[in-house]
């Protein structure tokens, strides 16, 4: 029985490598997210502005927008993995990312501002009344 269960154990070092660039692995990506986007649009939708790249070694280097994005990613990995590893017949593959919040800048007129200061502070209004302000 030992015997048995030390051949189920396959090394990866024994499994296939077959090289492939970066235009494989986004065409990839890209029919994976086409998929996505007929059965699962909101997953799609959540991923659609995530990048990948080809690093050395068969690293796959994925950028995504958000924690959420990632999270949602993390649901799926699994899956994306087995299936990118059998299309590219590389079982070396090895999964890095990074997660690069964008903050986004409003800027308000100055009549924007007021009526956002206007809901904290009522009483404005009344003062700019008395002093006869323009905004």
């Amino acid at each position: 029985m030992e015997e048995k269960e030390e051949d189920l154990i396959i090394d990866s070092s024994q499994k296939s490598k077959d090289q492939f660039e970066e235009k494989d692995l986004k065409l990839f990506w890209n029919q994976y997210l086409q998929n996505l986007k007929n059965k699962q649009p909101i997953l799609y939708n959540v991923l659609n502005t995530t990048s990948c790249q080809l690093k050395e070694n068969f690293t796959i280097f994925f950028q995504f927008p958000s924690h959420s994005a990632y999270e949602e990613f993390e649901s799926l990995r699994e899956n994306f993995f087995q299936k990118l590893k059998k299309q590219l017949n590389n079982y070396s593959i090895i999964f890095n990312y990074e997660i690069k919040e964008t903050q986004k800048n409003i800027f308000l007129s100055n009549k924007d501002k007021y009526e956002k200061m206007l809901k904290n502070n009522p009483l404005l209004e009344k003062l700019k009344n008395d002093f006869k302000l323009d905004i």
